[in-house]
């Protein structure tokens, strides 16, 4: 039985369908959230000022991904800039202390909803979910879940994974998925998130954003080379390492020490 699936034994947290040791996730977000040395995200990206408060997304918004090694090339840029309106639509929507763990059906369609802009026919030039996922989370940082490959690997690619493998799935479809997956971990492991939460001296992070640093720690050990984890653990059919073979992993490697 794998970690994942060995939901009895109390040293492991679980993201997803990976299980990890409590203690080495907490040293890891410990360190994570020291801000010393300037090796990761926080509490850059999290305090970033970029302008545009709750409720307009600024130029610098667009930018912000960066901070957590999600890069934003001039395409990219372009192509979020075209969408500005429509996300600050969206925003109208969500109150700004709205709770992910909170969502019911309306809730998760809203999250969905959000993440069909990535649908577009044709598709917006290198607007990628992680960036995506890192321009609105800052907006609604306690509803809009970070995403990368190494929370997809928990989520969707490990073993006991929550998610299936279904490459004909939409991003509107494929977000409430994520959303009520990630529910299921904040319930079941809010005192453990909440200790996470009072690691961070400042800026204040929400449990979601716990969420995203336990999930980062746990893909990156357990998974195998980020993006090669196989189109389906049944089949063997292996996957693609691009947004051509399979859009909800990521197009490039994200750097295991800055994100």
């Amino acid at each position: 039985m794998s970690e994942g699936a060995n939901q009895t034994d109390k040293t492991l947290i679980h993201i997803g369908g990976v299980g990890i040791g409590r203690e080495l996730v907490l040293t890891a977000a410990r360190e994570y959230l020291a801000a010393q040395g300037g090796r990761f995200g926080y509490p850059a990206y999290d305090a970033f000022e970029a302008g545009g408060g709750p409720g307009r997304i600024s130029d610098g918004d667009f930018l912000a991904p960066a901070l957590l090694n999600a890069p934003v090339n001039i395409k990219a840029f372009y192509s979020l800039e075209s969408i500005r309106l429509q996300l600050e639509g969206w925003l109208k929507k969500v109150p700004v202390d709205a709770r992910l763990v909170d969502a019911g059906s309306d809730g998760l369609a809203l999250l969905g909803e959000l993440f069909s802009v990535l649908d577009a026919k044709p598709r917006l030039p290198h607007a990628r979910g992680s960036v995506l996922a890192k321009v609105m989370h800052r907006k609604r940082p306690a509803f809009v879940p970070l995403y990368d490959r190494y929370v997809d690997f928990c989520y969707r690619g490990s073993e006991n994974a929550p998610i299936s493998v279904d490459r004909g799935r939409t991003w509107q479809q494929f977000a409430p998925l994520l959303g009520q997956a990630m529910i299921n971990d904040l319930q079941r492991e809010r005192d453990f998130l909440a200790e996470v939460v009072a690691l961070a001296q400042g800026p204040v992070i929400t449990p979601l954003r716990a969420l995203d640093i336990l999930a980062w720690q746990a893909g990156r050990t357990s998974s195998p080379k980020p993006g090669l984890w196989t189109k389906s653990l049944a089949s063997g059919e292996a996957a693609g390492d691009s947004e051509a073979s399979d859009p909800f992993v990521d197009e490039v490697d994200e750097d295991d020490e800055a994100h």
